[in-house]
C-alpha cells in the first residue's frame, strides 16, 4: 500500500481520538451522566487509538525507520498514557479540565517528535 494511505489512516486515528475525547470531556464537564455520548466517545476514541497504533507501525516500517529510535519510543509512551487516559476522564469527572490540558501538551510533543525528531 502507498504510504500516504498510512498517513490518512494515522491521522484520521487521531481525529477520531480527540474528537472522542473531547466530547467525554465536554460531557464530564456539563455535569451529564448520558450513556449515549458515553459509549459514543469511548468507541470512536477506542478506534482512533487501534488505527493511530496500526497506521503508526506501518509508517515506520515503510519509511525505514528503527523501533529503538528515541522519537518513537517517546511516541508509543504518549500512545499508552492516551489509552489509559480515558480512565481518567471517565472515573474522575473533576479532573476533566486538567486532562483537557493534558490532551493538548501531548498532542503537541508527538507532533514535534515527528516534525523536528529532536533525538
Amino acid at each position: 500500500m502507498p504510504i500516504y494511505i498510512y498517513q490518512i489512516l494515522h491521522i484520521t486515528g487521531l481525529v477520531m481520538l480527540f474528537v472522542g475525547y473531547g466530547a467525554l470531556l465536554g460531557r464530564s464537564i456539563a455535569g451529564s451522566e448520558e450513556k449515549r455520548v458515553k459509549k459514543l466517545g469511548s468507541i470512536t476514541s477506542g478506534i482512533g487509538l487501534l488505527l493511530i497504533f496500526v497506521a503508526g507501525f506501518a509508517l515506520i516500517s515503510k519509511l525505514g525507520y528503527g523501533f529503538a529510535e528515541p522519537w518513537i519510543i517517546v511516541k508509543l509512551v504518549i500512545w499508552f498514557i492516551l489509552g489509559g487516559l480515558i480512565a481518567v476522564i471517565n472515573r474522575k469527572p473533576a479532573s476533566a479540565g486538567t486532562v483537557w490540558w493534558v490532551l493538548i501538551a501531548l498532542g503537541l510533543i508527538a507532533s514535534v517528535m515527528v516534525y523536528l525528531r529532536p533525538f
